[in-house]
């Protein structure tokens, strides 16, 4: 493998890994028919369904910013993040309607696209701020793109 496609393979495993660490937990979770041991209670559970998801679209999120330029291209990138949350959690609500225990919900659904609507809403704010983190996140984390050089 030469040595551009190791370090792009690289980038891309250090970019994305916490996102999908993030959805197999989420996944795991749902797979549970008691996740915490106990029922919990409605506002707990709409609170933590809330929180998974704004999580889940701000690593997205951060994901995308690996590659390349976001300049300009704000929009886009928060746009994609909305749409793999909502996707996960419909496929998330559809695999709980095999759990026994538990059921899968539209409000269940709701909440989770509210959540990720509501991160990325924060992130859409304070864009740019977080557009400079990625210089500092690809200076301090990211190996080098050898074809652009050092960041």
């Amino acid at each position: 493998m030469p040595y551009h496609d190791y370090m792009l393979m690289r980038r891309l495993a250090v970019a994305w890994l916490p996102a999908i660490i993030w959805m197999d937990l989420i996944f795991y979770l749902s797979a549970q028919s008691r996740p915490l041991g106990k029922t919990p209670s409605p506002a707990f559970s709409y609170v933590a369904h809330f929180a998974e998801y704004a999580m889940l679209a701000f690593l997205l999120f951060w994901a995308q910013l690996s590659h390349g330029s976001w300049k300009g291209k704000l929009r886009t990138g928060l746009a994609i993040s909305f749409v793999l949350s909502a996707l996960f959690a419909a496929s998330d609500e559809y695999h709980q309607s095999f759990v026994s225990g538990r059921t899968a919900s539209w409000l269940d659904f709701a909440t989770d696209a509210a959540g990720a609507a509501v991160a990325l809403a924060i992130i859409g704010r304070w864009g740019h701020s977080f557009l400079w983190r990625q210089v500092r996140y690809r200076r301090t984390i990211l190996p080098a793109d050898p074809k652009r050089g050092p960041p």
